[in-house]
């Protein structure tokens, strides 16, 4: 009998279609596949057969022939006894275990799945992997193109119950991200499976390293960060004890957040790996994908302690508010019992829901760096941009009000564009002003100033000498005064004696449109000076301490109760400037440690101010008018400096008007001398003056 070569030719088309299919390990794979339509047909009844049994028996032709399909005399209209043949025979197929299978079981010990959970997981993947194991749904008496708990059950072999057991809300197939519930009784494969099922690894290790990425290493020292202490030796010792916590680190973007994570790590003898940062294409991930490689990593990572996982910008992974659907208590468990220490980063901690903030095992906040560290800091980035800095350049750009990565990318600017500290300082204030901050010098310019020159009711000599000297920095002093008396550059001058950096805040920086958000602000203030160790310096503090009786509204109550509170539990020096004390709340004021009263100057500072400023003599016959300050001496300085201006006559005029321009009514009765046209002098009265 001679072959038939259409027979051979349709068999060897099919063998190329399985092999298509299924890729290197076919045989197994359709061993597998004839086991699951044999479930199928097993199960089918008169009815069902009628409706679907001619698709069934295409389905089985094309992928899975066997002969007893040759048996069934109408293929339109097979009967139950014909299809149970056929199920016995795809049942008999050897069905060993795929590389798949092998995958999955990997997984399985993971994520510590039970023999159910990997067989359930085991229907997902094929579904999700052959357009066969879809087929075959479709055209099954499943009333439905998914997988459901019972279609699961039916080609898994697993009992109803079972299944819908172990696909229950909160299941592990579930929380560990292997699946997800699309709310409506059918589930869908992750975009963490589908990584998975594509993976072609030899080895448990080769599948490990394909998904636990390389350890990160940061491009700072530790010491970088000394300005954190004594959070950065907490943490550093947490990390060190290799139990797993959550750690969160806040604070604006520039600040070296990042980079901690990477050095904290690193110096704790573990490697940082970051969680979900792009998806397979490289694209931005979405929620649900930085959710699945967060879980993942918590599986490879939960018996071995040599990395630390780090979630940046994860205020969209812990955010509920203004998320639905989400589970509270689900996230609130990822972060008290995380697993394996995790790090998350954060911008806005205020946006965050308080239940997850207090499952923090610690939380660190990011300000600006101690001046010696930002110089530290610059200097390494100018040499990592080739850009070279005088000293005085070097400390001028140290003392922008720039985070770290603000300044590094200053200057990269100016090595690109060939440029210098000017160049630098130019990119610098362009990104601080996109952000809608100033990076303004903290003390401007270089003024002039001694304590002997102010005039208080106190000696500020004696009182700097003493407050630098007591070891105890628990304490607060009003300063009230005239404005330009010198009390906020006594408070400079005080923190630079004691070797302090002083943290300065106005009322814009701490008032808010939004009711309970100043007091947090101030608050905020205390707490960020106090972790620096920094002197606090709040100018027009009587924008916050104002009597409680003239209080209108419970938030203006509220905020000076607010400053009460911070006073009571200082924790660093904390100075506050005010022109209006007797509007102070009397409450407030018997709570600060000292008071100064600042006034005018005495004509014998007003005499050495002048020299100082102008390098001239104050004639010895001009008498000083009264209400002169140490402020108007600067103002005055700076415009003769600027219109090149050396004539005493002018000089002492325009200091005269800086008087007249406050408004200072009860100065008494004076005047001075000045040279009329011919050279002699006038005695001329301050109405004459001004007409002159």
């Amino acid at each position: 009998m001679e072959p038939d070569f259409k027979e051979i030719a349709l068999k060897m088309t099919r063998q190329t279609a399985v092999e298509s299919e299924f890729g290197p390990t076919a045989r197994g794979e359709v061993a597998q596949f004839a086991h699951a339509v044999a479930r199928v047909l097993q199960a089918l009844s008169a009815n069902q057969l009628k409706r679907c049994g001619e698709d069934l028996i295409d389905l089985i032709d094309r992928d899975v022939p066997v002969t007893a399909l040759q048996k069934i005399s109408v293929r339109e209209k097979p009967s139950l006894a014909e299809m149970r043949a056929v199920a016995r025979q795809l049942a008999a197929k050897r069905a060993d275990p795929t590389e798949l299978d092998t995958m999955l079981g990997w997984v399985g010990e993971l994520f510590g799945l039970d023999c159910a959970e990997i067989a359930i997981l085991t229907v997902f993947a094929r579904w999700g992997r052959f357009e066969c194991w879809r087929d075959l749904v479709r055209r099954a008496p499943f009333s439905c193109s998914n997988l459901s708990p019972g279609v699961v059950a039916r080609l898994s072999g697993l009992a109803n119950n079972t299944v819908e057991h172990k696909l229950m809300a909160g299941g592990t197939l579930f929380s560990s991200r292997l699946l997800h519930d699309d709310r409506d009784g059918e589930y869908s494969l992750s975009p963490l499976l589908k990584r998975l099922i594509r993976v072609h690894a030899e080895t448990r290790a080769d599948m490990l390293h394909w998904l636990l990425p390389e350890a990160e290493q940061g491009a700072l020292l530790c010491d970088d960060f000394e300005h954190l202490d004594p959070l950065r030796s907490v943490a550093l010792k947490v990390l060190a004890s290799k139990e797993p916590v959550s750690i969160l680190l806040f604070g604006e973007p520039g600040t070296g957040k990042t980079e901690f994570a990477r050095t904290l790590a690193s110096e704790a003898g573990s490697g940082a790996i970051f969680a979900g940062l792009s998806d397979d294409f490289g694209n931005e991930p979405t929620r649900a994908e930085r959710l699945d490689h967060l879980m993942i990593l918590r599986a490879i990572c939960r018996h071995r302690r040599d990395r630390v996982i780090v979630v940046d910008e994860a205020d969209d992974v812990l955010m509920m508010s203004e998320r639905k659907g989400s589970s509270k208590q689900w996230i609130n468990r990822l972060v008290e019992a995380p697993q394996v220490t995790t790090i998350w980063i954060v911008n806005q901690r205020s946006r965050l829901d308080p239940a997850v903030l207090r499952r923090m095992t610690l939380a660190i906040g990011f300000d600006r760096p101690r001046f010696a560290v930002r110089e530290r800091i610059a200097k390494r980035s100018a040499e990592a941009a080739l850009v070279s800095l005088s000293a005085a350049e070097l400390r001028e750009i140290a003392s922008l009000k720039a985070p770290p990565a603000v300044v590094a990318a200053g200057l990269k600017a100016a090595h690109l564009a060939c440029g210098g500290a000017d160049v630098a300082k130019t990119a610098i204030h362009s990104v601080m002003r996109v952000l809608g901050q100033s990076c303004a010098p903290d003390v401007p310019g270089n003024s002039v100033y001694d304590p002997k020159l102010s005039r208080a009711d106190t000696d500020l000599t004696r009182l700097v000498e003493r407050l630098a000297a007591s070891p105890d920095r628990r304490w607060s002093l009003l300063l009230s005064g005239p404005s330009g008396t010198g009390k906020s550059a006594f408070a400079r001058h005080l923190a630079e004696i004691m070797g302090l950096e002083i943290e300065e805040q106005r009322c814009s920086d701490l008032l808010s449109p939004y009711v309970g958000e100043t007091e947090q602000n101030i608050a905020e203030a205390f707490a960020r000076a106090a972790e620096r160790g920094a002197m606090l310096l709040i100018d027009e503090a009587d924008s916050f301490l104002y009597r409680r009786e003239s209080g209108q509204r419970s938030w203006e109550v509220s905020q000076v109760n607010e400053m009460l509170v911070q006073l009571e539990h200082l924790r660093t020096p904390f100075i506050a400037t005010t022109n209006l004390a007797d509007n102070l709340d009397p409450a407030t004021q018997r709570r600060f440690t000292m008071r100064a009263t600042f006034k005018a100057m005495a004509p014998s500072q007003a005499r050495t101010l002048f020299k100082a400023h102008f390098e001239l003599e104050w004639p010895a016959d001009w008498p000083v008018h009264e209400g002169q300050t140490p402020g108007d001496f600067a103002v005055i300085a700076h415009r003769a400096k600027l219109l090149s201006e050396r004539d005493p006559v002018v000089l002492l005029g325009w200091l005269r008007d800086e008087i007249d321009f406050r408004g200072e009514q009860n100065r008494g009765t004076m005047g001075f001398q000045v040279p009329d046209a011919i050279g002699a002098r006038t005695i001329v009265k301050p109405v004459e003056q001004k007409a002159a």
